[in-house]
């Protein structure tokens, strides 16, 4: 066994130990305390050997030095093993697993969505493998609650708060992603026009942006760069660099390219020039986020503090916030100010938000 799974295999199982040993620490007295306590040890060993093989999918059964360097030599221009890629390449049954969830959201038309957010987020999972990794955390952070609080209805509410909270983060990432893409973007097409004056192709300025540029505009162009390589239209493949940043942008910044090519012209000018007008309108929309700091500062703290207000009453006083969800009108009511808190906060945002 290679030293990563073997390092793996060690620790999932020491953490399995951990999580069943209470369990079975006594034995006599569980089993004098009736099936609730044999639900607990089920729990406990469910959860552990979630974990367990939570770390060997991270850890275990890595690649040998030869496997890697030959699968990094054929991912730069473009191949990929979708056998032996991502994190459950190595697991037959999840990877089936993975294969039918990723069907299940192509019939259901979201596929494209997910594989463009991780793409965007730079996270190398397919659809499936991290529509299978969000339920498997679920579960298992749902059956470590269960077992501490005994209860189901906040194991079914920490499940669904990890997929709520994982799909935050793909989602916050793929946004970063974007908007440090959209900064980088004047003095990528500056780099372009500065390459294309001292003498270079267009083709040996996308390879200079390719190995220069920083990240994420290095990868983006990195991709294009494999995809011209292996025959693909070079208008087609930077169109997909703005396609998968959503930057339109750089989308007009392809379309003069474009046009350069059919009729001509000082493609390095007409670089500068858009360059130049994005540097302008980067900076304007700074100074707008500036001025409506504000208002979103107080959206932000006017849906903070009555959730803080409440779990500040529930310590001091538990019974006095019962009725909010042990009686009929203190539902209605919970729902009510929820509904009315969602209608807020979406019109404030759209005072905030500002488009430019």
């Amino acid at each position: 066994m290679r030293r990563p799974a073997r390092y793996g295999v060690l620790t999932g199982a020491a953490v399995l130990a951990l999580f069943a040993a209470p369990a079975f620490a006594a034995p006599p007295v569980l089993a004098a305390s009736g099936p609730k306590n044999w639900l607990i040890i089920l729990a406990a060993i469910a959860a552990g050997f979630g974990a367990f093989l939570l770390l060997v999918i991270l850890f275990g059964g890595g690649k040998t030095q030869r496997d890697a360097t030959i699968t990094g030599r054929l991912n730069a221009y473009g191949q990929k093993d979708q056998k032996s890629s991502g994190l459950f390449g190595r697991f037959r049954f999840l990877r089936r697993a993975a294969a039918s969830a990723e069907d299940y959201a192509d019939n259901r038309g979201d596929t494209r969505m997910i594989n463009r957010a991780l793409e965007q987020a730079n996270i190398p999972m397919t659809a499936g493998e991290a529509i299978i990794g969000a339920i498997g955390m679920a579960i298992i952070v749902g059956l470590l609650i269960g077992l501490f609080t005994g209860s189901v209805l906040w194991a079914i509410l920490a499940g669904f708060v990890v997929v709520v909270a994982l799909y935050m983060y793909i989602t916050g990432a793929a946004s970063k992603e974007r908007k440090k893409f959209a900064n980088q973007l004047p003095e990528v097409l500056n780099l372009l026009a500065t390459s294309l004056r001292a003498g270079y192709s267009i083709m040996q300025a996308i390879e200079a942006v390719a190995a220069e540029a920083p990240a994420p505009a290095r990868r983006e162009f990195g991709i294009a760069m494999s995809e011209i390589r292996l025959g693909r239209p070079m208008i087609d493949a930077l169109g997909d660099i703005a396609v998968r940043m959503e930057s339109r942008d750089f989308e007009w910044a392809v379309m003069a390219i474009a046009i350069q090519r059919e009729v001509g012209g000082n493609l390095a000018e007409v670089l500068q020039s858009t360059a130049e007008t994005m540097l302008h309108r980067n900076r304007f929309r700074r100074e707008v986020k500036a001025l409506t700091a504000e208002g979103r500062i107080s959206m932000y703290i006017m849906l903070a503090l009555p959730f803080a207000v409440g779990v500040i009453i529930y310590f001091i006083n538990p019974g006095y916030l019962t009725p909010l969800w042990t009686t009929l009108p203190g539902i209605v009511a919970g729902v009510a100010a929820l509904v009315a808190m969602g209608i807020g906060a979406l019109w404030m945002r759209k005072i905030v938000d500002i488009e430019v």
